[in-house]
């Protein structure tokens, strides 16, 4: 059969097998500055032990034995001209490697017989001219092991014909029906735009060159190990909070009759760049009036009135963990009767979702049905009579880490070490009115940990600091 190079720059090219791996463009060149090979200091990966993503290689080795772990990470170029490099999560959770077009592969120990485990660090060779664009890169070989802590580090442009081999020497298992097959773990995309991923190209190519290959996604095993923070995780996720509570602070200042929406996001982005977030974990949401009301607002192009509710929905990234937070704000600096019972029973609702929770029971589900259910007991009513609670229109809450809705199965109760969000809200178009208030949770053996408490809530205080930064007048007078 004729085999294909999986190239730097996307899968299924038909290049020649003597590699010549193209530069960047001169446009893109110019703009981006491509990151160290890592963020590497002593016995430190991006903020966390080399003995870390150790563990966590061999942890998934140990779950799946009889396959092939094959990981492909970023590219430069994935995010155009625009796009600051970061590196995919599954990728960096395992690796805690930065350096683009990289691949990874793990073979279990007595896959491939009598062979111990393999761990292979597949990261493109220095190119000395490019290198006067984006600083020194670490290339492959003994300083880049010692680096990043794995076992090899090879050239990019082996990575696929080193895969073959490894595949070719696997024993053949049975698979139903006679059929013999070896496996391949990866990440298998789906949707209609799956092929147009790196790992759908990678999925794609490997059918085409072995069609006895059978290959299993990996996502869920990676997912449910994610779900389970390290304490160097817990530490990241607090800083991320810890700076999203700066914003807040700040924001707070921000907000007042006449500013635009876009003005306080401004504002909440300074604080994050000026504590050491790298990046948004997510697009700001700074929705004012009306626009309080939709749940993913993020144009914020809006000037905040009189009498408006504010909802603030933002989360700084840090080291590649993001927190997530909202509070609700009164423009004038002071809730209306109206806002003031509907705000209080968001927060009540969250309270009592907190309090019921019961380790190794609770599930984000069940947690939801308490809100609703406390919302459903208030007295307060809609213009038509009705409860509260049908206004409440999203999930309780979300897993925590890397993403800001984190990968992990929902249907099992909460565990140890996980990192949750608890989020109610109701959102009344007709009254232009929306709040939501929204905290970070570590789950222990004690019970939830309100990673975000600095963060005030209570109604009476978000007042009092609505109000000393001075009168709550017209700001901006932009057009």
């Amino acid at each position: 059969m004729k085999l294909f190079r999986l190239d730097g720059f996307g899968f299924g090219h038909k290049q020649p097998l003597k590699h010549s791996r193209p530069l960047l463009s001169f446009a893109v060149l110019l703009i981006i500055i491509a990151p160290q090979a890592a963020r590497a200091d002593g016995d430190m990966l991006a903020n966390q032990p080399k003995a870390e993503y150790q563990a966590r290689r061999q942890t998934l080795m140990s779950q799946i034995k009889d396959g092939v772990v094959v990981l492909v990470g970023a590219r430069e170029e994935d995010l155009g001209e625009v796009g600051r490099f970061r590196q995919k999560n599954d990728f960096m959770y395992l690796t805690g490697v930065e350096t683009p077009g990289s691949y990874l592969i793990l073979v279990p120990a007595g896959l491939v017989p009598d062979k111990p485990a393999q761990e292979i660090l597949f990261i493109p060779a220095r190119n000395l001219i490019q290198e006067k664009w984006t600083g020194a890169q670490l290339g492959p070989g003994p300083e880049a092991e010692k680096t990043f802590g794995i076992q090899e580090v090879a050239a990019a442009d082996k990575f696929f014909s080193r895969l073959l081999d490894i595949i070719s020497s696997l024993p053949s298992r049975a698979e139903g029906r006679g059929q013999m097959s070896a496996k391949v773990y990866t990440i298998v995309p789906g949707g209609p735009d799956a092929i147009m991923s790196r790992e759908g190209r990678l999925v794609e190519t490997l059918r085409g060159v072995s069609p006895g290959l059978r290959l299993v996604d990996a996502a869920r095993t990676i997912g449910e190990m994610r779900k389970i923070k390290s304490a160097a995780e817990q530490a990241l996720l607090q800083k991320a909070v810890d700076i999203s509570a700066e914003a807040q602070r700040d924001c707070r200042s921000a907000i007042k009759p006449g500013v635009f929406e876009y003005e306080a996001q401004a504002v909440i982005e300074a604080a994050f760049t000026r504590n050491g977030s790298e990046r948004p974990g997510y697009p700001s949401i700074v929705g004012s009036g009306i626009n309080s009301t939709v749940l993913h607002y993020n144009e914020n192009k809006k000037k905040i009135e009189q009498g408006d509710l504010v909802v603030v929905d933002v989360g700084a990234e840090y080291s590649y963990y993001t927190a997530d937070t909202t509070r609700t704000y009164p423009a004038s600096g002071k809730f209306t009767e109206r806002q003031r019972q509907v705000y209080q029973l968001v927060l009540d609702a969250q309270r009592a979702a907190e309090k019921a929770f019961k380790l190794g029971e609770s599930t984000i589900a069940s947690l939801k049905q308490v809100a609703v259910e406390f919302m459903r007991s208030s007295a307060l009513r809609d213009s038509q009579g009705g409860t509260l609670d049908k206004y409440f229109i999203h999930g309780l809450g979300h897993w925590l880490g890397m993403d800001v809705h984190d990968v992990g199965d929902y249907s099992k109760p909460i565990p140890v070490g996980s990192v949750i969000t608890i989020e109610p809200g109701i959102y009344i178009p007709e009254e232009k009115l929306g709040v939501r208030i929204e905290d970070d949770y570590l789950v222990t053996e004690n019970g939830l940990v309100k990673l975000s408490a600095k963060i005030p809530s209570e109604p009476d205080e978000v007042e009092r600091l609505m109000t000393v930064s001075g009168s709550r007048a017209a700001g901006s007078t932009k057009k």
